[in-house]
């Protein structure tokens, strides 16, 4: 019974795991002796776990040997019913504990998948913001540079203004010296004709001809005087409409700024409310953990406790056996 196999995997090694899995509520197998030993061929574990099979009978106390030695301790339909009580709840208790391991699994997964997908979404979030932002700041900084150019061209129509003034200025002055010197002229002609009567008629007619061409002069400079002030009323309306348009630009341009912040706002506090919900998701992880560990250490408590329930059964078997040897 303690045979050695090529491969240095012993009788007791195979015996020893089949025990450890029916502990654990498993049905042992070639594979999972295998893979609780870690070693060893199926062509050696095999005849050696059909020999812990034929031993599981009498160790149990349900072979035909045991029958006779402890039938007065215990009826046999008893143990029958005993041992398929014991079945029922290994295989009750494993069928639980998989189902259970198989919900856990999978919740651990609903939730991993979801955190995965909700970081995806906050990289992304994050990622459209920055986009956002930049394009704001492009825009502000179109927007600033709209601002220079209209205020520039602004002070240029400030400065034609000054200079048509000016202009307006020059030709009002240049009427009154006009005017100034016709008053002379009048009084030049008036003193000749008091001291020469035979000129009078030809200064007279002078004097007729020089007002005569100083007033179509006059109305032609008033006339000249009329479409400057006409231009520069257009200048000013100009002038006005310009800043009138700089103004309402900028008044644009302040509302777009205050929508831009206001959505950028919005955005971080929905990016603080997603973080905050993939915290709470990792507690409720971390909680779903906790909770399947005490079900595994609810289970492997009452693994040990049919397991000394059963070394009970069969410890008081044992002592009627050397009894009656």
């Amino acid at each position: 019974m303690q045979s050695k196999s090529t491969r240095g995997v012993q009788q007791e090694d195979v015996w020893t795991a089949a025990d450890a899995l029916i502990a654990e509520g498993l049905r042992p197998t070639i594979e999972r002796v295998r893979q609780k030993i870690g070693r060893g061929s199926p062509n050696t574990v095999s005849p050696m776990l059909e020999s812990w099979f034929a031993t599981l009978g009498p160790r149990l106390g349900v072979s035909d040997g045991k029958k006779d030695s402890t039938g007065a301790e215990l009826p046999a339909p008893v143990h029958q019913a005993v041992v398929k009580l014991w079945d029922s709840a290994l295989r009750s208790a494993q069928e639980v504990a998989e189902q259970g391991l198989i919900l856990a699994q999978q919740a651990l997964a609903r939730e991993r998948a979801s955190l995965e997908f909700r970081d995806a979404d906050l990289a992304s979030r994050e990622q459209l913001l920055k986009e956002r932002q930049g394009a704001i700041d492009e825009a502000l900084q179109v927007a600033r540079g709209q601002i220079v150019d209209l205020t520039s061209r602004l002070e240029q129509v400030h400065v034609m203004s000054i200079r048509r003034d000016g202009e307006v200025d020059a030709l009002q002055l240049k009427l009154s010296d006009s005017d100034r010197q016709r008053m002379l002229d009048q009084r030049r002609n008036e003193e000749e004709a008091n001291r020469h009567a035979d000129e009078r008629r030809r200064l007279q007619e002078h004097a007729t001809s020089t007002e005569r061409r100083l007033m179509t002069e006059l109305d032609r400079e008033r006339q000249e005087a009329k479409r400057l002030k006409s231009k520069l009323n257009e200048a000013e309306q100009c002038a006005d409409a310009v800043a009138k348009k700089i103004q309402e630009d900028t008044q644009i341009l302040a509302q777009r700024l205050r929508d831009a912040e206001i959505e950028l706002r919005s955005e971080h506090q929905a990016l603080l409310i997603t973080h905050e919900r993939a915290n709470e998701l990792r507690r409720l992880m971390d909680d779903q953990r906790i909770s399947n560990g005490e079900a595994l250490d609810k289970m492997s408590l009452l693994l040990t406790e049919a397991t000394q329930r059963e070394q009970a059964i069969v410890k008081p078997k044992k002592r009627v056996k050397s009894k009656v040897g």
